[in-house]
């Protein structure tokens, strides 16, 4: 599951999120595979932009880039494919990529994506 995190600055007294960020261990990504859904964290840590780790090779994700799934309450996707395509037109191999960045403006949208409650389905079996 990836490092999610919300990078901010204060505007007039009010904190304004700027990047929402998921970072990825080595190879915990399937490239292989059209979709990676992850585990959404919800309330997110909050580090100013200055924190950010720009040592880590670092790709820009876009709203259309995330997916919901009904059979997945509680995860987010991302649309490895989409992604993928973008990386090779830069000539960028996958593998080295281990950050996501979701900019402004599309950082409220993303972040209103992702539910405030988590949800548990129970299958119950009626003898």
């Amino acid at each position: 599951m990836p490092q999610q995190r919300v990078y901010h600055e204060y505007v007039n007294e009010k904190l304004i999120p700027y990047w929402y960020v998921l970072t990825f261990k080595s190879f915990e990504i399937n490239w292989d595979k059209p979709i990676h859904y992850f585990d959404v964290i919800k309330p997110f840590e909050y580090f100013e932009r200055d924190q950010f780790d720009e040592s880590i090779i670092t790709f820009s994700l876009y709203k259309t880039d995330f997916l919901l799934n009904a059979d997945f309450p509680n995860k987010l996707g991302i649309n490895l494919k989409s992604i993928k395509k973008r990386l090779t037109v830069e000539g960028i191999d996958p593998q080295i990529v281990h950050q996501f960045i979701v900019p402004i403006p599309d950082v409220d949208e993303v972040l209103n994506l992702i539910p405030n409650k988590r949800k548990i389905n129970f299958n119950v079996e009626i003898l």
